[in-house]
């Protein structure tokens, strides 16, 4: 499989830097060609040793008609997720769009419509699916280890985001349970063979930080069979980035600790260091725990190898528009929960 996707990159900030693009520099399949951005642009391309800048209140759409670009990756503030999408479509690229898919259902759903219009292969970045620790579960489960499956627990926790547009709701369209309860309620839909819940209930809070959404949530999502899944979200909690999973059945258990058994500890004194030790540490002194290759620990690498596997062979990818459209409905579903304080119903 020789052949390159000529990849264009929209937005310049964390999940690119950090996780995008170190993944593309060693993907052999990988060829980012364009840059999109209103920040740091030029010094972002230079970073990355991107040729093409476009910079500006039209940058994405020159990118999105820039006849060399195969794959458009959005990694932008949700509010723009839509309107790229269709700019993308309609100039009949390939679309890579962040988690969350939108900040509604209603907005997924046209995401959803428009992709399937115009014709283009859609993917899903929900990075958690492809980290290796959970794709092993799933083939345990799927293998009969652990007999039926009976409860799963999905915990992202950390004291809070990084960026200033996740506190605004009509940018993000939501708190904590949008931003990172989107990463669990995909990760119990994955283990269940992508089954939907039947009944959602969820409690919501803000409890520590002055902001317009929750930061702190709690989603149970009820399937078919009585079987339970537990969406632990947090932007309250110290003590670094905290990634869990415990996978329950008739005949055994799983789990999974990807941010705090990572297979080193470091104590540190020192008054400074140039060194990056792990997302969201909290403290610069003390026990660490650092996490080897973020971009790959955290699944980003395989989620974009697939994706442009998928696109070199035309193939249909794990992770689709479809099933970002479904989290939205699961989240806005727990929305209307917290507020009625009551199960809903789900109707897809």
């Amino acid at each position: 499989m020789s052949q390159k996707v000529n990849v264009g990159i929209v937005g310049t900030g964390f999940v690119q830097n950090s996780f995008h693009l170190p993944s593309y520099s060693e993907l052999k399949l990988a060829n980012v060609v364009a840059v999109a951005g209103i920040e740091n642009t030029v010094e972002f391309a230079k970073r990355w040793s991107i040729n093409k800048v476009y910079h500006g209140d039209d940058a994405i759409e020159k990118l999105c008609r820039d006849p060399n670009v195969d794959v458009v990756d959005i990694g932008i503030p949700n509010n723009l997720h839509l309107q790229t999408i269709i700019t993308a479509a309609e100039n009949h690229k390939h679309i890579i769009c962040e988690k969350p898919l939108a900040r509604n259902a209603a907005e997924a759903k046209r995401a959803l419509d428009t992709v399937e219009r115009y014709g283009v292969l859609n993917f899903y970045a929900e990075n958690q699916v492809f980290i290796p620790q959970l794709t092993r579960a799933f083939d345990f489960i799927n293998g009969g280890a652990i007999g039926k499956l009976t409860w799963l627990r999905a915990r992202e926790a950390h004291s809070g985001p990084h960026s200033k547009w996740f506190w605004d709701t009509r940018v993000a369209g939501g708190g904590v349970l949008s931003d990172m309860g989107c990463h669990t309620i995909e990760a119990v839909r994955y283990l269940t063979n992508k089954e939907n819940p039947v009944e959602v209930a969820a409690w919501t809070a803000t409890l520590v930080h002055k902001t317009q959404g929750e930061d702190n949530s709690l989603v149970l999502l009820k399937f078919e069979d009585g079987s339970l899944g537990q969406c632990e979200n947090s932007w309250s909690a110290k003590g670094g980035f905290d990634v869990r999973f415990e996978i329950y059945g008739s005949d055994g258990a799983i789990f999974i600790d990807v941010t705090r058994e990572t297979g080193i500890k470091l104590f540190t004194a020192a008054e400074r260091s140039s060194e990056y030790v792990v997302e969201k540490a909290d403290v610069e002194k003390g026990w660490l725990f650092p996490t080897w290759r973020e971009h790959e620990t955290f699944g980003y690498m395989y989620e974009l190898q697939h994706f442009l596997e998928c696109v070199v062979k035309g193939q249909t990818p794990r992770e689709k528009f479809a099933d970002g459209y479904a989290v939205n409905q699961i989240m806005d579903a727990a929305y209307e929960a917290s507020q009625q304080k009551k199960w809903i119903t789900m109707k897809y």
